[in-house]
């Protein structure tokens, strides 16, 4: 079997790569693949094959119901990145392949989504997570216990690319000879090799986080994972689209560009016309960053609520039609009930980046804009989210790498009803 080639790296992190291989799917791969095919999903109905090759004059072809399509080069390629082989997978196809490897194509109502988010491994000045440790760094085992759960959809929230600095002298042990920076290799290092067998094991959709905005890993993000035609350039606000697979809905927001911390009107106004410019009916709504979401000072001063520019936007257009919304950039699990008829919060920020402090107190009566909380929960534990569709509601379950149960709720019930071990 033919393995895709790896960065160049150090003894420490050859383990970590050949551990990654050995999880990968047992299909054989072309010579040029460095990455299996995956699918993910664009607006409306669009079903996207993509993968990762060493020469752009080899894109290999894709058979749709045993018929062979030429692949198309993505292009311009990036400086310091590995060419993208892409094709559009017609409506209606029944089956699909590259390299013989079988394509996991959507299906209508997916009964089975996990969510996940902030998987990357944090290197950033002093700030060095043991990016050899899965303890420490556990994504691999993440992607690994999502993939056994055979999601019928994996939604990732956004933030992939961690490893933006060189590794800091004295942190060999922990992050000696990875790369850094907004290019294949880190890329690579960060999100395809950990999550090789869960990328070619179920259908994704992809949200655009702040660590991929313009000033960060934003070539990364355009080339390899968003779903739209790429120009070579970085956009600060991408249009919102949504992604359909029958009944089921999610709009995919891109707040990658919010401010944090300030109430900015000209955002306000643009997000109010964005969540004004689409009419769901029972949808999702994926933003990297929450709606009414809470995060922790490392100081020990009390959570606070986040993104004022958003839940103004959202008093503006008063939008009908979402049942949840799934965000990440916090790096805790976190379930936000709130009243005046507003959709709960998911937050799903505990993939694998170093986790934030502990919410510990229940945030029930927090203030937001225009609302006020209900109940929450919150959980520091790296993991993932398993909603099953149970008939009328779905049941939302955080498990742990190990795939244990922590916290389990039903949307799009209050967060009071959940059970498990978070904070309420």
């Amino acid at each position: 079997m033919t393995r895709p080639e790896r960065f160049r790296i150090s003894r420490p992190l050859l383990l970590f790569a050949i551990s990654c291989s050995l999880l990968s799917p047992a299909v054989p791969l072309h010579a040029q693949s460095l990455t299996f095919a995956w699918v993910e999903l664009g607006d409306g109905g669009k079903t996207i094959a993509r993968i990762v090759v060493t020469d752009p004059a080899q894109c290999p072809q894709i058979f749709i119901d045993a018929v062979k399509h030429p692949m198309t080069l993505r292009q311009p390629v990036p400086a310091g990145f590995r060419p993208a082989c892409e094709f559009e997978i017609p409506s209606g196809a029944k089956r699909a392949a590259m390299n013989s490897q079988p394509l996991i194509l959507p299906k209508p109502d997916p009964d089975r989504v996990v969510v996940i988010g902030d998987t990357g491994c944090r290197i950033k000045g002093k700030r060095v997570q043991d990016c050899n440790d899965p303890a420490v760094w556990p994504f691999l085992n993440i992607a690994a216990g999502v993939e056994a759960e055979k999601p019928g959809l994996v939604i990732h929230v956004g933030d992939y690319l961690y490893r933006e600095s060189p590794c800091p002298a004295g942190s060999e042990a922990m992050c000696g000879g990875t790369p850094a920076g907004d290019n294949w290799d880190a890329w690579n290092a960060d999100f395809f090799t950990p999550a090789a067998k869960l990328l070619a094991g179920a259908p994704w959709v992809f949200a655009r986080g702040n660590h991929e905005s313009c000033n960060r890993s934003w070539r990364g993000w355009f080339y390899y994972l968003d779903p739209r035609p790429w120009d070579g350039a970085c956009q600060e606000y991408s249009a919102p689209y949504a992604v359909k697979m029958g009944a089921f809905e999610a709009v995919i927001l891109d707040t990658s560009a919010i401010r944090e911390d300030d109430l900015d009107e000209k955002q306000v106004a643009a997000y109010a016309a964005e969540l004004n410019s689409l009419k769901p009916e029972k949808s999702w709504l994926v933003s990297h960053y929450p709606f009414w979401g809470f995060k922790t000072d490392p100081h020990g001063g009390p959570p606070v609520s986040l993104t004022m520019s958003l839940q103004a936007a959202w008093e503006n257009a008063a939008p009908k039609g979402y049942d949840l919304i799934l965000s990440g950039h916090v790096h805790l699990f976190e379930y936000v009930s709130v009243d005046h008829g507003r959709p709960p919060q998911l937050v799903a920020g505990d993939g694998g980046t170093a986790m934030a402090v502990p919410i510990q107190m229940s945030m029930k009566g927090a203030q937001i804009r225009g609302a006020s909380v209900v109940a929450s929960q919150s959980q520091q534990q790296f993991g993932y989210t398993l909603m099953t569709w149970a008939g009328k509601i779905w049941k939302l379950e955080l498990r742990n790498q190990r795939r244990d149960v922590l916290v389990s709720c039903t949307v799009p019930d209050s967060s009071a009803s959940c059970q498990g071990s978070g904070t309420d």
